[in-house]
């Protein structure tokens, strides 16, 4: 075959059909690719919720310190604790923080800026142990002192749940005593940010008496 003869065929026109096939097809790989790669980027991307969660409320303190005054309640602190469930939902690992317990209360002043004052409340992460050296022969006693840290966050993997109790104090007087002047009126959230710094508030529905847990 001369030069002449292969100039001639590779100058031949395609048909259009075979042009519009072949674009056609290249299109709908590509988009095929994009979807695959979306698909891929979510399945990897953790998604961590509160699977469910129910609040032990002091609920004594509305009837045993509903006459105290600021003063009285100085030396005084509320315990609240938040059972919860955490589960990642998709593949990829990513972690939430602890969340805070914050409790609205209603504003009785200035309810044309807002229904509700909030408080504040961050869980307990980490305590303290102790124990008496039993080796040592010195006068008096020797005791061993440190510190366990629980975390801030929760961490899981794709799939991964878990399950804790979260402690949280409250000391300020005058926090305690908005909280016991306002008891049946309360409403509790829990705020939290996600691995992308992203805050979530969500409403604490199921509650339970403290004075009644025995029954669950």
């Amino acid at each position: 075959m001369n030069e002449e003869q292969l100039t001639s065929i590779f100058q031949q026109d395609i048909p259009f059909w075979q042009a519009t096939f072949w674009g056609i097809l290249g299109s709908v790989t590509g988009i095929a690719g994009l979807i695959i790669s979306w698909f891929s980027f979510k399945y990897n991307t953790p998604n961590i919720e509160i699977d469910r969660m129910y609040l032990v409320i002091p609920d004594w303190v509305a009837k045993d310190w509903r006459k105290k005054t600021v003063a009285e309640l100085k030396s005084s602190f509320l315990d609240y604790e938040l059972e919860m469930v955490v589960r990642n939902k998709r593949g990829g690992s990513g972690s939430i923080d602890k969340p805070n317990l914050v409790i609205g209360i209603p504003n009785k002043l200035m309810k044309f800026l807002t229904k509700e004052q909030f408080i504040k409340v961050a869980p307990i992460t980490e305590h303290q142990e102790r124990e008496k050296d039993k080796d040592y022969s010195g006068g008096g006693e020797l005791w061993h002192e440190w510190t366990v840290r629980h975390g801030r966050a929760f961490n899981l993997g794709g799939g991964e749940k878990a399950d804790e109790r979260l402690e949280y104090h409250i000391y300020k007087a005058e926090h305690i005593f908005e909280i016991v002047q306002n008891f049946d009126k309360l409403r509790y959230y829990a705020e939290y940010s996600n691995n992308n710094g992203k805050l979530h508030r969500v409403k604490i529905t199921k509650l339970y008496n403290e004075s009644e847990r025995h029954k669950y």
